[in-house]
């Protein structure tokens, strides 16, 4: 279906979500004053009239939550699912606000996982229809131009789903990022150390790593890489690739030439089903060390059990209390598809934090820029606050408190939200193996273990 917005025109794609296509003006001049017109009327949350303040109730608005992620391209096995997870939250938290401020909408891009196609679809999405807040990419090598070249410029809040490379917490410590973002996974600073714990813990001791050559496979295998030497081991070799080729032969080869007795893969599961085929294909050893994101069906479900045997897949534990079960029931009951994959609990909680601070807004008369949005993420995230879960009760629950001046405290599918001074957030972490057609529960990895190891390779460096 196609139908004419204030924006353009949309139609629903074959993925289910609203993509927006714009009129374009002759000159960007133009179209960015009719954007922000359009903005100016329809946006404000707080309308001032005769200088006496209007409450933010019953408007005939919409605030867009935009959103650049991987539909297709390299990550759209995992872009999809998280997608709509984000979309669910942004219309559960809708569905709970009732009459109080702007309809909310999820409005995402396909980021085709190109650096270039993000940016161009963030920028439209800001300068066209004013949106203030994205959910964010998976990728870091998404993330870290987005970020760069639109988002920081534009006071454009950012929680990304993913994007895992420690680079965005050194861009938070020297405050390039203005406090415009968030992640709701943990950084490679804490997974790459978790990962050389438990690679340690599984008795490997030599391990080759390949990893894909972007910020977040370089970054995640000098942290592991330090950590693993620290808890007495060595790498045998660390050969980067490039993404999507035809074969991985070259790297494999490389890599055994270091004699290892097992092999780290950073990578996507595309590209990790190739380096296993060809590893297996040259009589490399056994035990593997899989990336975070690995643990999907992609990638298990076209091997055969008995190679990964003596495989290992890292993932994020989650705290308790945590909404988990809620989110599991209602993305089936949403999409028909399960709520255990790869980021889809990380891209939920960006996409409730995101509506849950449009709301906030509203109920204090408050702007609805970025950096505004960001202080109300951190106040529904803070230490102190009556708890409430993911759905659309606690939601009702939760814009009630703050109606009454109430501090809240969100618990996600992910557990209990927190956000450090640099937007991370810190959890333990899960060793799986895979058993019988599904993931087990195989090692636990502490919070304490892993700083303690982390601050050790950095004494150590």
């Amino acid at each position: 279906m196609t139908r004419r917005t204030a924006g353009g025109y949309y139609a629903e794609n074959n993925f289910g979500y609203q993509i927006t296509a714009p009129n374009y003006r002759e000159t960007f001049g133009l179209m960015k004053t009719i954007a922000l017109a359009t903005i100016g009327l329809a946006g404000a949350a707080t309308l001032v009239l005769g200088g006496v303040t209007q409450p933010a109730h019953a408007q005939d608005c919409t605030y867009k939550v935009g959103s650049v992620l991987s539909l297709t391209g390299s990550y759209g096995a995992f872009g999809v699912p998280i997608s709509k997870a984000a979309q669910l939250a942004v219309e559960q938290v809708n569905e709970a606000r009732g009459d109080i401020g702007c309809e909310l909408e999820y409005d995402v891009r396909d980021s085709q996982t190109q650096a270039s196609v993000a940016v161009d679809s963030a920028r439209k999405l800001i300068d066209l229809d004013g949106v203030t807040a994205l959910v964010g990419p998976i990728s870091s090598g998404i993330t870290a131009p987005l970020l760069t070249s639109v988002t920081v410029e534009e006071d454009v809040l950012v929680i990304a789903t993913a994007s895992t490379s420690s680079t965005f917490t050194n861009m938070a410590r020297d405050g390039e990022t203005k406090g415009l973002f968030f992640r709701t996974l943990p950084a490679d600073s804490l997974q790459a150390v978790a990962t050389a714990k438990m690679a340690w813990d599984a008795g490997f001791r030599n391990p080759a790593i390949i990893y894909l050559n972007n910020d977040w496979g370089v970054n995640n295998q000098d942290e592991f890489a330090a950590a693993f030497e620290v808890l007495g081991g060595t790498v045998a070799e660390a050969v980067a690739y490039n993404a999507d080729q035809a074969s991985y032969r070259s790297e494999v080869n490389k890599a055994l030439a270091g004699e290892p007795d097992s092999l780290y893969i950073l990578s996507t599961p595309q590209d990790g089903l190739k380096i296993v085929r060809e590893w297996v294909r040259f009589e490399g050893p056994g035990g593997m060390v899989l990336a975070q994101g690995m643990n999907d069906a992609a990638f298990t479900d076209s091997l055969d059990e008995e190679l990964l045997a003596d495989a290992w897949f890292i993932t994020p534990g989650t705290p308790e209390p945590s909404s988990v079960d809620r989110l599991e029931r209602d993305m089936q009951a949403r999409w028909e598809i399960s709520a255990d994959g790869p980021g889809r609990g990380s891209g939920y909680d960006a996409g409730a934090l995101i509506a849950l601070a449009h709301v906030a807004a509203a109920i204090n008369d408050d702007a609805h820029d970025g950096q505004t949005l960001a202080k109300y993420v951190r106040d529904l995230t803070g230490p102190e606050g009556e708890v409430f879960f993911a759905d659309v009760e606690g939601y009702r629950q939760a814009i009630a408190m703050l109606q009454e001046g109430k501090k809240v405290r969100y618990v996600g599918p992910t557990g209990p939200v927190q956000f450090d001074e640099f937007g991370d957030v810190a959890v333990p972490f899960i060793g799986q193996q895979f058993r019988n057609g599904g993931y087990e529960d195989a090692m636990q990895i502490s919070l304490d273990d892993v700083r303690t190891i982390k601050a050790q390779a950095t004494e150590a460096n």
